[in-house]
């Protein structure tokens, strides 16, 4: 679905499922009355969104200003004004007010949910001043909207509004991981399918060398983005089966930094999936435009990559490493034989250097530990999802007898080190006869892939391989 949609339908299902999650995990009564009508399938469903941004508070919601307080009856009334509402329309919108009375800063802020619709039939008291002119998702509105006394409930404990949206906003994330994973496979797919259709040169467009190489390129986070948006998604599973102690740990910390690679890397695939389809991927008349536009929301979306960033740093601070560090060293230690074993060792190393160097950002000042950190954060996606992609390119050629996918991991696993290991391995022209059935899906020699990690992780393994 978001391969075709990034905003319609995409969107609102996302805060349609984070609204359930946030009311179960946080108000039982709110949960048996609303989610069974989120969750209806006839076609009577409820929609959802939340507005947390205001003129005074985007990032640092800490800063919001917008009031609740408690009228005669013991109601809740929200008063204010929310600067950026997505999906306004909505029946049911959780609403981020600090109480009167309330201490100022994240902690007096408390969590509410505010209907469209009251009981009687009429209409909630706020108003939408304008729809924004935005520079993506134009076909999903957004608004700014005053509260004038709007009727809500209160959701949970009042003191836990913050963590208690951070629920839905953690789940929101997840989403975006999934949603850039749709985005690139589209910019993978239209640049596949018109290089395949077209010829330049005197001979079809997708068999130029420089072609290929620029193809497998969006193939490759076509595939490590899917991989990343599954791997958090079955731990946000295993996290509230409980099923492991590290599963928690792992989530607060891959959730942001699945989220930061994703954004990051859809924004580069579709420029390169624009470049590709040449001057028509300027023109309106085709996808490519929507799509670049569109990516660009989830890098702002629920915390820019500086947000991000210190969110990786309050986690790794909370005791969030040794989650993600058990979780990356099972998937490592899961790659087993077959093609993509080197990499294994060297994915370990990477690891390692990862908890060293976490480590060292202890003993530094406030601002020390701030500057390395979007660069660590990239690392320690790269090395999560690089064992992943290894691990599941040998399951795949135990399947299949395919070394597709583990040649994939390997050159995903290049970036680790930066152009000129990337460099080491695109530029040798021994994989260009097995191009189509990289880019397209097909038979890949085992002995290739496997040649691939070697000469991956030989490089990874030295002194002079950490990139940043």
């Amino acid at each position: 679905m978001l391969q075709s949609d990034q905003a319609i339908t995409g969107c609102p299902i996302g805060m349609m499922d984070a609204m359930a999650g946030c009311l179960e995990r946080n108000d039982a009564q709110l949960a048996a009355r609303f989610v069974p009508r989120l969750s209806d399938d006839t076609g009577n469903h409820m929609t959802a969104a939340m507005f947390l941004t205001e003129k005074a508070g985007g990032s640092d919601v800490g800063a919001n200003e917008c009031v609740a307080s408690r009228a005669d009856d013991g109601t809740w009334r929200l008063h204010g004004e929310k600067w950026f509402c997505s999906c306004a329309h909505s029946d049911l919108i959780l609403v981020l007010a600090r109480p009167e009375g309330a201490p100022p800063g994240p902690r007096g802020l408390s969590l509410f949910l505010m209907p469209r619709v009251l009981d009687d039939g009429t209409r909630n008291a706020y108003i939408i001043h304008r729809l924004k002119d935005k520079f993506g998702t134009r076909a999903m509105a957004s608004a700014e909207v005053g509260l004038r006394g709007a009727f809500a409930w209160p959701v949970g404990a009042l003191d836990r509004g913050l963590p208690q949206m951070m629920d839905m906003v953690n789940i929101t994330r997840v989403g975006i991981a999934t949603a850039t994973a749709g985005a690139m496979r589209r910019n993978a797919f239209e640049a596949l399918t018109h290089t395949s259709r077209r010829s330049a040169f005197g001979q079809r467009l997708d068999l130029h060398p420089l072609m290929r190489d620029q193809l497998v390129e969006l193939v490759v986070d076509s595939v490590a983005g899917l991989t990343a948006a599954m791997g958090v998604a079955e731990l946000l599973d295993r996290a509230d089966g409980a099923v492991s102690g590290d599963s928690a740990g792992a989530l607060r910390l891959l959730t942001p930094l699945f989220k930061m690679h994703g954004t990051e890397r859809a924004r580069v695939s579709a420029t390169e999936a624009m470049e590709v389809r040449g001057g028509n991927g300027f023109i309106e008349d085709w996808p490519e435009p929507r799509l670049l536009r569109d990516v660009y929301v989830h890098a702002i979306w629920e915390g820019a990559g500086n947000v991000i960033a210190l969110d990786v740093l309050r986690a790794i601070e909370h005791g969030a490493l040794a989650g993600y560090l058990a979780d990356s060293e099972r998937h490592i230690e899961g790659i087993g034989g077959g093609p993509a074993a080197p990499l294994a060792p060297a994915l370990l190393d990477a690891l390692r250097r990862v908890e060293r160097d976490t480590a060292a950002m202890a003993g530094a000042g406030a601002e020390q530990r701030q500057l390395p950190l979007r660069r660590l954060a990239r690392r320690m996606a790269g090395v999560a999802i690089a064992g992943r992609l290894a691990e599941q390119g040998n399951e795949f050629a135990a399947a299949t007898g395919s070394g597709r996918l583990a040649w994939l991991a390997a050159r995903y696993a290049a970036r680790l080190g930066g152009e000129p290991l990337v460099a080491r391995l695109a530029d040798d022209a021994a994989w260009l006869p097995h191009a189509d059935a990289m880019l397209h899906g097909g038979h890949v020699p085992v002995d290739l892939a496997g040649s691939a990690a070697e000469t991956v992780a030989s490089e990874l393994r030295s002194p002079a391989a950490v990139a940043g």
